[in-house]
C-alpha cells in the first residue's frame, strides 16, 4: 500500500513537471497566408508560416501545421515583414536638447510611449523604428531601436544606443565653418583625453607612480570615446550635397564609421557616398524638380534612381506634414512609379533599413530564426486601396483594422 502511494505521488510529479513544461512554451502559430512576400527570396502563393516563441520556424507552401496551433486565416491576404523605418525624431518629448554637443544623453529618456505617432506606426505597418536625435544640433545623443507598442520604454526597447547623432546643419546664425570647426574640435578635446588617460593608466600599471587615482573614463565622456574608438557608430545628417563630402573628411580624420541621414539634393554626390562604401537614409522628399543651370530648364530630380544607379545601399524616411510621404508603402510606390525595381523598393522598406540599423540578423524578411515581426494586408503593398489588416510583432498580434476604434470614427466623419 505504501508503495503504491509513494509510486502515484513520483508519477504525479512528473506529470506536474512536463505539464509546466509545456506551459511555458508558447503555443505555436501558424498564419495561412493567400501570398508571402519574403523579401530574401521567392514570393509564395499561397503559402503558411509557422511562429513558436515570437521567431519564424518555417515558412513554405507545405509546412506542417501542429495540431494544437493558433491558426490565423490570411488565405486572402498578403503578408510581409514589417516596415522598418531608420531615423525619425518623433515621439520624443523634445527633438533636440537646447545645448547643442550632448553626446552622453540618449532618447531613452525622451521617448514618450503615450506618443499617437506609435499609434499611427502599428497602423501603418511599422514594426521597429530608429528614433534619433533631431537635426537641429551639433553632437545630439544617441538613439535606440523600438518596437511601436509598449506601455514603458523598456517594453517597446530593441536595441539601445544605437547611433551617436551628428548633423551638419549650421544652427541659426552661425556659417557651416564654425559649425564644423566646433564638431572638429569636440573630436579633437577628446582623442586628447583618451590618450592622456591611457599614458596615466600606463604610468600607474608600471608601478613609478606611488598614489592611486581613479582613470576611470568620465561616464559624461564614454559615449564619445566609444564613437572615436569604433565601439559605436555615428548618424550623420548631411543637408546638402556638399557637406557628404565634408562628412567624409571628418570620419576619416577622426576615424570613425558613420552611416548618412541626407538631404533631397545629395544625390550629387552618389558617386562618392559609394566610393566611400555608405549607406543612407534617404530625406522624405523623394522626387522633386529643380532648375538646370546650365540650361535654365525645370528638371525632374529622383533620388533613389541615382543612388540605385550609384549602387548605394538606402532606405526611406518618412514625413507626417504631408499626407503621402507620410506612408511607408507610399515612398516605396514612388521610387518604384521613377523606375525603381520593385523588389529593390521594397527591401528599401524593409530588408535594407534592418541592414543599416545592423538588425538584420532579427528583422527585415520572413526566414526562419528571425523575428515574426509581420505585417497582413488586405491586397499588394503599393496599391493605394490595400489596408493593413493586422500587424503582429514578436509572433503576437498587437494591431487589428477591425478592432481600430479611431479609424473607424475617421472613416464614419469621411462617409
Amino acid at each position: 500500500m505504501r508503495m503504491a502511494w509513494i509510486l502515484g505521488a513520483f508519477l504525479l510529479v512528473l506529470s506536474t513537471g512536463s505539464n509546466a513544461g509545456e506551459m511555458a512554451r508558447e503555443k505555436a502559430v501558424a498564419i495561412k497566408a493567400g501570398k508571402i512576400i519574403t523579401i530574401s527570396g521567392k514570393e509564395i502563393s499561397p503559402g503558411v508560416i509557422l511562429i513558436r516563441d515570437g521567431k519564424i520556424v518555417s515558412v513554405g507552401k507545405n509546412v506542417k501545421i501542429p495540431w494544437d496551433a493558433e491558426v490565423i486565416d490570411a488565405s486572402t491576404k498578403v503578408v510581409m515583414p514589417g516596415w522598418i523605418e531608420a531615423h525619425t525624431s518623433r515621439g520624443l518629448d523634445r527633438g533636440n536638447e537646447n545645448v547643442p554637443s550632448v553626446p552622453y544623453v540618449s532618447v531613452f529618456d525622451s521617448i514618450n510611449p503615450a506618443s499617437p505617432f506609435f499609434e499611427d506606426s502599428l497602423r501603418q505597418g511599422i514594426t521597429t523604428l530608429n528614433v534619433s536625435p533631431g537635426n537641429a544640433t551639433l553632437i545630439g545623443g544617441r538613439s535606440m531601436a523600438v518596437h511601436p507598442v509598449g506601455m514603458t520604454v523598456e517594453e517597446m526597447a530593441v536595441a539601445p544606443d544605437l547611433f551617436m547623432k551628428i548633423s551638419l546643419q549650421p544652427g541659426s546664425g552661425k556659417s557651416r565653418m564654425s559649425h564644423i570647426a566646433a564638431l572638429r574640435k569636440e573630436f579633437s578635446t577628446m582623442l586628447r583625453h583618451i590618450a592622456e588617460l591611457k599614458e596615466k593608466r600606463e604610468v600607474q600599471a608600471s608601478g613609478k607612480k606611488e598614489k592611486k587615482e581613479n582613470l576611470e573614463l568620465d561616464i559624461k565622456k564614454e559615449a564619445m570615446a566609444n564613437l572615436l574608438q569604433g565601439k559605436m557608430w555615428a548618424l550623420v545628417y548631411c543637408p546638402d550635397a556638399s557637406s557628404v563630402l565634408r562628412a567624409i573628411d571628418l570620419s576619416k580624420q577622426f576615424s570613425f564609421k558613420m552611416k548618412l541621414v541626407v538631404g533631397p539634393d545629395a544625390w550629387k554626390a552618389a558617386k562618392e557616398i559609394a566610393d566611400a562604401k555608405l549607406e543612407v537614409i534617404l530625406d522624405s522628399s523623394l522626387v522633386y524638380w529643380e532648375t538646370d543651370e546650365e540650361k535654365h530648364d525645370e528638371v525632374l530630380r529622383i533620388a533613389p534612381i541615382a543612388f540605385w544607379k550609384a549602387g548605394v545601399k538606402f532606405s526611406y524616411q518618412t514625413n507626417p506634414t504631408r499626407f503621402g510621404t507620410s506612408y511607408m508603402w507610399y515612398q516605396a510606390a514612388t521610387a518604384v512609379k521613377y523606375g525603381l525595381p520593385r523588389d529593390v523598393a521594397l527591401k528599401a522598406g524593409t530588408l535594407y533599413p534592418a541592414q543599416i540599423l545592423g538588425l538584420d540578423d532579427r528583422f527585415g524578411s520572413i526566414e526562419k530564426g528571425k523575428a515574426a515581426d509581420l505585417v497582413i494586408l488586405t491586397g499588394d503593398p503599393l496599391e493605394t486601396m490595400t489596408w493593413v489588416d493586422s500587424v503582429l510583432v514578436g509572433g503576437k498580434i498587437v494591431y487589428q483594422r477591425s478592432k481600430d476604434e479611431k479609424l473607424k470614427r475617421v472613416l464614419d466623419l469621411i462617409k
